[in-house]
């Protein structure tokens, strides 16, 4: 929680000082991600969607520095998860199972230097920064006739430091600029360090 504070606090000043440093464009934007965590469904999640928000604050011609605030989430293959769970139940039929739950959750915040090329249009970038994020895990229950239904803890949640790295371009019309990016994820979490991929489409004004 100390370290949330006070990257939230780091970001506040950040942005208190934005006019001193250049122009600021506020902006929306959609996020698709896969994702890699540690443990028996890895392979069995769905790619994942979301949305967020970002600031841009100008610093010199070619570089910005965005800050941005992001929620993903993740639900289970259905197909792949009941697969799963008959392999270690033998016996059973894979499309008996009945199944409840098993997201993932990420809520993030970040701050990412972003270096541009000069050029009219069409403006390729590269970007990296940090931040922190909550990943959350929710119980998963599975179901099967004449069983009583089994949940299984989905571990919590984690709040942990965050690191990023990716590329994009931007397209810049008359009164907004639409980009397109992807970036590699890593979120260190407790034994394993998760890691996602976003690929985001958003607009700036």
């Amino acid at each position: 929680m100390k370290r949330a504070l006070l990257a939230v606090m780091f970001v506040v000043a950040l942005a208190s000082h934005a006019n001193a440093a250049g122009p600021i464009s506020f902006g929306l934007h959609l996020n698709g991600a896969s994702i890699n965590v540690d443990g028996p469904l890895k392979d069995a999640y769905n790619i994942g969607y979301g949305g967020g928000v970002h600031l841009d604050i100008g610093v010199i011609p070619i570089v910005d520095v965005r800050i941005n605030g992001d929620y993903i989430t993740f639900s289970l293959d259905d197909t792949k998860t009941k697969n799963y769970v008959a392999s270690v139940n033998p016996g059973t039929v894979a499309g008996s199972f009945g199944l409840d739950g098993g997201r993932i959750n990420i809520l993030s915040i970040g701050v990412n230097g972003k270096v541009g090329l000069p050029t009219p249009l069409l403006s390729p970038y590269a970007t990296g920064g940090l931040g922190m994020a909550r990943i959350s895990f929710t119980d998963l229950t599975v179901s099967y006739p004449g069983f009583q239904p089994a949940t299984f803890p989905g571990g919590g949640s984690q709040t942990k430091f965050s690191a990023n790295l990716g590329a994009g371009a931007d397209l810049k019309l008359a009164i907004i600029t639409i980009y397109l990016e992807l970036k590699y994820t890593w979120i260190f979490t407790d034994g394993a360090t998760s890691t996602y991929v976003p690929v985001t489409l958003g607009v700036t004004f």
